[in-house]
């Protein structure tokens, strides 16, 4: 069951926080930010099915917590999460449907790598970003995810490819930057593996220590878990 970090630093299920009274959250906004947010995860049967971006992510040690520990969702997150859906739902209004969000999947051997190319136009493919501040170069996890998108093409349809493209938006402006083409494959294939067999034996993988851990939902379990030990 979702839980929801309220803006007083209480913890509430999505039933308590709908019937609450935020300043500055009305019940309509509420209901639209909340909604689908109290669905339980589904146990899967077989070899796990990773999310490309928790393969590219900046550490291995996030992705396994994600899966496997259940932390409250700040309720100022959920906005930036509608927002991104917000811009994605936009451009599908006004594209052609095989242009629209391209299902991929590759098995490996102990998982399978899943994702969706957000555009597939005039054979370039585009990667949307909805960011507070537009960096000055492509963040490295959202290169290797478009990356990943084209690697996990079929050969035939790589050879079509024109170029790869991020786009991002701030609520000032837009920006796009090209992206190298690149095989990641094997990248994948170590990290899914890595992510795999810690799931299966229960350890979590080392850390990958970077400033990615300052904004971390899983620093303090991360950090402190690892003083417990002996």
């Amino acid at each position: 069951m979702s839980k929801i970090l309220c803006p007083d630093g209480e913890e509430r299920t999505v039933e308590e926080v709908l019937n609450s009274d935020f300043e500055h959250y009305p019940p309509v906004v509420l209901k639209a930010l909340l909604a689908g947010r109290n669905k339980k995860r589904k146990k899967r049967e077989g070899n796990p099915r990773f999310g490309v971006t928790r393969l590219t992510g900046p550490c291995m040690r996030r992705s396994y917590y994600d899966l496997v520990e259940e932390i409250a969702i700040p309720l100022r997150k959920l906005w930036i999460f509608s927002r991104g859906h917000a811009i994605h739902n936009f451009f599908q209004e006004h594209l052609e449907e095989h242009e629209n969000e391209v299902f991929l999947q590759k098995e490996f051997g102990l998982f399978s790598a899943i994702g969706f190319v957000d555009v597939l136009s005039d054979n370039i493919m585009y990667e949307f970003k909805t960011i507070e501040r537009i960096p000055s170069t492509p963040k490295e996890d959202h290169v290797k995810q478009l990356q990943s998108y084209f690697s996990m093409l079929p050969k035939e349809k790589q050879a079509d490819i024109k170029g790869l493209k991020i786009v991002y938006f701030s609520l000032k402006e837009v920006k796009v930057y090209s992206v190298d083409k690149r095989d990641m494959l094997n990248y994948l294939e170590a990290r899914g593996t890595n992510l795999a067999y810690a799931l299966k034996t229960n350890t979590p993988p080392e850390r990958e220590e970077s400033f990615a851990c300052n904004y971390c939902d899983f620093k303090d379990i991360c950090f402190n878990r690892d003083k417990e030990l002996p």
